[in-house]
C-alpha cells in the first residue's frame, strides 16, 4: 500500500497546499491528481466552510492506494457534522437545490463529487469525523 498524509490549517487559502501535496504524491497518475484535487479541493471547501468551529483548525488529507482502488480520505472534528451526515446519502438521489435567500445553488459540488468518485462516505465519530472517497 502506498500512501501520503498532509496536516492543513482549516482556511479556505489551504486548498492551494492541499494541491501541493496532491502533486507532491508520486504513486498517482496525471489524470488521478486531477480528480483529487477537484473532488478533495471541493470536499475542503465544504469542511472549512459549513463544518465550522473545527477543533483545533486542523483538517488531515490522506492519499493510498490499495491495489487498482484509490482513496481520499479527510480527518477532522466538527460537532455540526453528525447531523449533517445523518441526512441523506450522497450516494442517493440528492439534488442540488436554489437558496432564493442567498440566491445560489448549493450541493453541485458534492454532486461533483459523486460523479468524480465511485464512492464517498461520511463518517461522524465521537472522536474523530470522516470523509473518504474512493475512486
Amino acid at each position: 500500500m502506498a500512501e501520503g498524509t498532509v496536516l492543513l490549517e482549516a482556511k479556505t487559502s489551504s486548498i492551494l497546499d492541499f494541491e501541493r501535496f496532491v502533486d507532491g504524491v508520486d504513486f498517482l497518475e496525471p489524470g488521478e491528481r486531477d480528480r483529487l484535487k477537484v473532488a478533495g479541493g471541493e470536499i475542503l471547501d465544504n469542511i472549512v466552510k459549513h463544518a465550522s468551529p473545527l477543533y483545533l483548525r486542523r483538517i488531515r488529507a490522506r492519499a493510498a492506494r490499495r491495489g487498482s482502488t484509490l482513496m481520499l480520505g479527510f480527518y477532522f472534528r466538527a460537532p455540526s457534522f453528525a447531523s449533517f451526515a445523518c441526512g441523506e446519502p450522497l450516494s442517493g438521489a440528492a439534488e442540488p437545490l436554489f437558496d432564493p435567500a442567498f440566491r445560489r445553488w448549493r450541493g453541485i459540488g458534492l454532486v461533483m463529487c459523486r460523479n468524480l468518485a465511485r464512492k464517498v462516505v461520511f463518517r461522524p465519530g465521537e472522536m474523530m469525523d470522516r470523509i473518504f472517497l474512493e475512486f
